[in-house]
């Protein structure tokens, strides 16, 4: 099966003072966001591209950038345009990331892959304990689009329920820690003291 890669990084760096997630350096200097790519690319993930309204802080990284759209509508909408952008090259499966995992590895990344390619759901999802789903670390079929783009014009845009409409699958991971985001500055923290 080939598979793309879509990474969210469409948010509005309220949360580090205009500094974008994905951008955030990790203990050894370099980017979460280019961290991710690494990883992207160590688990056979050739094409990797970079939803973002804000395109300059992302063109030294080489990957195409996405632009919502249908800009204002979280991380669905970033959703929709990578979908439609890969709708030229079409892959059989799309990985979902957000920017601000610096945890997450090519291990996790494949247990996703290869739960898609086995499964024949049109979604399949990380799942931690207490079947908590982390939605936007998922892998998709193309052809959800449609339903995606019925869910916005009807101003539904929590991701979580559109993924539970589609009947996806969890897959289960028993630790958590390679899903932490990194959503404002204490988590950051939390997550360098446990990297150290």
């Amino acid at each position: 099966m080939i598979i793309s890669a879509v990474i969210l990084a469409g948010g509005q760096a309220r949360r580090y003072g205009g500094i974008a997630k994905g951008l955030i350096p990790c203990p050894n200097g370099r980017t979460i966001l280019a961290r991710l790519i690494d990883e992207i690319e160590t688990a056979e993930i050739p094409t990797t591209a970079i939803s973002a309204n804000e395109p300059l802080p992302y063109l030294p990284f080489g990957k195409p950038v996405i632009a919502d759209l249908r800009p204002g509508r979280g991380p669905l909408g970033g959703i929709e345009a990578a979908l439609n952008f890969y709708s030229q090259l079409r892959p059989q499966g799309v990985l979902i990331l957000p920017c601000d995992l610096p945890g997450i590895s090519h291990r996790e990344i494949v247990r996703l892959r290869d739960a898609f390619c086995r499964g024949g759901a049109r979604v399949v999802v990380a799942e931690t304990e207490d079947r908590q789903w982390h939605p936007l670390c998922a892998v998709v079929r193309p052809d959800i689009l449609s339903e995606l783009q019925c869910a916005l014009d009807e101003d539904r845009r929590e991701v979580k329920r559109l993924w539970g409409d589609l009947g996806a699958i969890g897959v289960g991971f028993a630790d958590s820690r390679p899903f932490l985001n990194v959503n404002g500055p204490e988590d950051l923290q939390r997550w360098r003291e446990d990297a150290a």
